[in-house]
């Protein structure tokens, strides 16, 4: 067993988190990626930086070395989803149990703790592996502009490891909902509502309601989907017609054959709006697959079942409903294990906490799985 020092993990996760890495900062995010990357650069790792939006912060991409196949890819992210000025209004604290701040779990933590288990690593482990490592600025967006990238990298991986924390101390994930994020803008015809029949007032919200109505057919507890209208508006009085709209749904599934349900739907629905004489502007559509565990992932659960017991715990899996990295990598055919980084609890909140005890585990399980691959080949 590897002994880590705890203490020193935290003074450099207590730099990160104190550093604004939210959405727009992307001056700080780089800053994080430059520092978590520069640990590996001097190692001799490759490094690639690829600015993929104005918007975000660039995506880093480290190697071992060059290679047309990787065995490992291991992501994290690196953004967060406070806004500007936050890191310095809720700076790093700590006390003996706990450690508190701005992504202090979701996810630096994670990300510090992929360096760390790789520096930790024998030379004989890393001249048997191709490892591929990316520090992904947009995460806490749907990764809208870094998912080409990381996803051309898990096509050629036999691996993809995911370091967002751990539901409890070795609580691994591999199966996670997908969503559909959907806005759209329903217009009509205004008119006096007395005079309904004979104005040719076309009811935007009325469309609107028929939508949720079929919509909600697919809310379902057997098959794990939710259908959720987060936001439905519309009209000015109650003696208008109305003649606008807006509704934006949220919709989580466990199978990609509820996705392509829930799409197929959506289709049906404005075929239905066109018919009514109800015109629409989409404004957002985006569908991300479910993390389904495939029989290559069941195998790589098998040899992290082995791993965990050895160091006397318990082996655990847990079904998440949001959605991380490894939603889409696992889409593309590589084995996925979630939830390999530290346990806490209280992400997206003021009251997100890191457990201190469960630093030293989580670091000495990624080197023990990342060896036994190694032997495995």
């Amino acid at each position: 067993m590897k002994n880590f020092s705890v203490e020193q993990f935290l003074k450099e996760l207590e730099v990160l988190v104190n550093i604004d890495s939210g959405l727009g900062a992307n001056e700080g995010t780089n800053e994080v990626g430059m520092l978590l990357s520069r640990q590996l650069t001097e190692r001799g790792w490759l490094l690639e930086r690829h600015t993929v939006s104005d918007k975000c912060g660039d995506c880093f991409v480290l190697k071992n070395r060059e290679a047309e196949h990787y065995d490992v890819l291991m992501i994290g992210h690196i953004d967060t989803v406070f806004p500007a000025g936050e890191a310095l209004r809720r700076p790093f604290t700590r006390d003996e149990k706990r450690a508190y701040g701005v992504g202090v779990l979701d996810m630096k933590q994670g990300c510090l703790g992929m360096v760390w288990s790789l520096n930790a690593l024998p030379t004989e482990v890393l001249e048997k592996l191709n490892i591929v490592v990316i520090f992904n600025p947009d995460e806490e967006i749907g990764s809208l502009y870094s998912r080409e990238l990381s996803d051309s990298y898990a096509r050629i991986s036999d691996y993809a490891l995911v370091y967002e924390a751990a539901s409890d101390c070795v609580t691994r994930c591999i199966q996670r909902k997908g969503m559909i994020r959907y806005a759209v803008d329903f217009i009509g015809k205004a008119g006096h509502a007395g005079y309904a029949f004979e104005n040719g007032g076309i009811n935007a919200v009325n469309e609107m309601a028929y939508w949720i109505c079929e919509l909600a057919k697919y809310h379902c507890e057997e098959t794990g989907t939710t259908v959720n209208a987060g936001v439905a508006r519309g009209g000015q009085a109650a003696n208008i017609i109305p003649d606008h709209a807006e509704l934006v749904l949220d919709v989580r599934y466990e199978k990609i054959s509820e996705m392509e349900k829930i799409l197929a739907a959506l289709d049906e629905l404005a075929e239905h709006a066109k018919a009514k004489g109800v015109g629409l502007q989409e404004k957002f559509r985006r569908a991300t697959p479910p993390m389904e565990p495939s029989e290559k992932t069941y195998a790589l659960c098998e040899l992290a079942k082995a791993i965990t017991e050895d160091m006397g715990y318990t082996f655990k899996l847990k079904k998440r409903g949001g959605l991380s990295d490894a939603n889409h990598l696992s889409a593309c055919g590589c084995a996925t294990l979630d939830a390999l980084g530290p346990t806490g609890d209280f992400d997206h909140s003021e009251d997100e906490y890191l457990e201190l005890s469960t630093i030293q585990p989580n670091l000495e399980f990624t080197c023990r799985l990342l060896t036994k691959l190694a032997e495995k080949k």
